[in-house]
């Protein structure tokens, strides 16, 4: 009788050491996980650019050392995935600091993406932590604003916010055909600016010899790193 005692004691022992070193071993978190990309190359505003750096970083608490580290970044709208392994610099340390600048592929198109951060200590144990991410152009055309009609001699106004990752170098504005032939082309220039944010408006005059058809302006503009984007005006 007392045999089957201690081992009932010794089975309700190994039961409760059992779940102390499952509580411990769950101990592995993430906390304050910021991303983004601001104009310093640093930022929490969850935005980023398809080319360009990612700045992230995160503090990890656990008391086990790290094993694996490692981000993703996947589509929310195709199948685009990327997967940055940063295991060799993080395994073995404890309670570490995460920073890093992931690459954002050049081919992942704009729209929202999901990137997490993902940490798995020598026990096994997992903590993930992650949010949406938005990736946008490198030069956007914001709060745009169009009058007029595209007709011979008459004036037509266009408006809008250029915000760029970097410096802005400089824009054209061109009246072209449904063949994509140009018509005109005013050209702007920024150099002297020394600016990321451009509040454009300007009335353009239409030929007075333009041919009835259909039109529509481009407008092309370019920064300081020759990336270029191209936005499409539909009077």
């Amino acid at each position: 009788m007392k045999k089957l005692q201690l081992i009932y004691i010794a089975l309700i022992l190994l039961f409760l050491s059992c779940n102390q070193e499952d509580e411990q071993s769950s101990n592995l978190r993430i906390e304050d996980l910021k991303y983004g990309r601001g104009t310093t190359g640093h930022g929490d505003n969850q935005i980023g650019y398809a080319g360009v750096d990612l700045h992230l970083e995160a503090q990890v608490y656990g008391d086990e050392l790290a094993s694996e580290v490692f981000v993703t970044v996947e589509s929310l709208t195709d199948t685009s995935f990327v997967l940055f392994d940063y295991s060799q610099y993080y395994e073995g340390r404890r309670n570490t600091f995460i920073h890093e600048h992931p690459v954002i592929p050049v081919y992942f198109d704009t729209g929202s993406y999901h990137v997490e951060l993902t940490v798995i200590d020598q026990k096994g144990e997992k903590a993930v932590e992650g949010g949406e991410l938005i990736i946008v152009p490198v030069i956007q055309f914001l709060d745009v604003e169009l009058e007029g009609e595209i007709i011979a001699g008459e004036t037509i106004t266009i408006a809008f916010q250029l915000h760029g990752l970097n410096v802005l170098k400089d824009l054209y504005i061109k009246l072209v055909d449904n063949h994509d032939n140009e018509i005109f082309s005013n050209f702007y220039d920024f150099t002297i600016a020394n600016t990321n944010i451009i509040d454009f408006n300007d009335r353009i005059q239409i030929p007075t010899d333009l041919p009835a058809g259909d039109y529509f302006v481009k407008a092309i503009a370019t920064d300081a790193k020759s990336n270029s984007v191209t936005e499409t005006f539909n009077f």
